[in-house]
């Protein structure tokens, strides 16, 4: 594992407190005026939020979405398909089996912290993959 990455990825997650806070605020209103959602409804939340970033991604980058640059991550591994979304899975299952409820608590935000973070550097990794295998095939033709 890339200690260096998973530092670069932590300081700008300091960064992104006003976008949790936004996220979560709009999760209570939803729960407040829809009621409690069930896995299916908070992976389709957080699958949405996926894909309003994808969208802005694709925007911003117009076309050099492969684009690779010691301070920009490839769009790929910004989009965060699998951190964003497996800790919500890993909460529900959370919830679901750990019976007291400050424990479920304690240990759905250490899930998020450590999944996240592992994640981004596993996202990485493919992205890295991504980029070798593009070079790779352009140097043979």
């Amino acid at each position: 594992m890339s200690l260096s990455y998973l530092r670069s990825v932590m300081v700008g997650e300091s960064k992104a407190y006003g976008f949790t806070i936004a996220f979560w605020g709009s999760g209570i209103i939803l729960v407040d005026f829809l009621g409690m959602p069930g896995l299916t409804e908070a992976l389709l939340f957080g699958f949405g939020a996926v894909m309003g970033f994808g969208l802005l991604a694709i925007f911003a980058f117009r076309g050099n979405l492969m684009e690779e640059s010691p301070t920009n991550l490839l769009v790929f591994s910004s989009v965060h398909y699998l951190s964003a979304l497996f800790p919500v899975a890993v909460s529900y299952l959370i919830v679901q089996y750990v019976a007291s409820t400050a424990a479920a608590f304690f240990l759905a935000g250490m899930n998020v912290s450590v999944f996240y973070n592992l994640l981004m550097v596993v996202e990485k990794m493919f992205a890295d993959k991504g980029i070798a295998i593009e070079r790779k095939i352009e140097s043979f033709f």
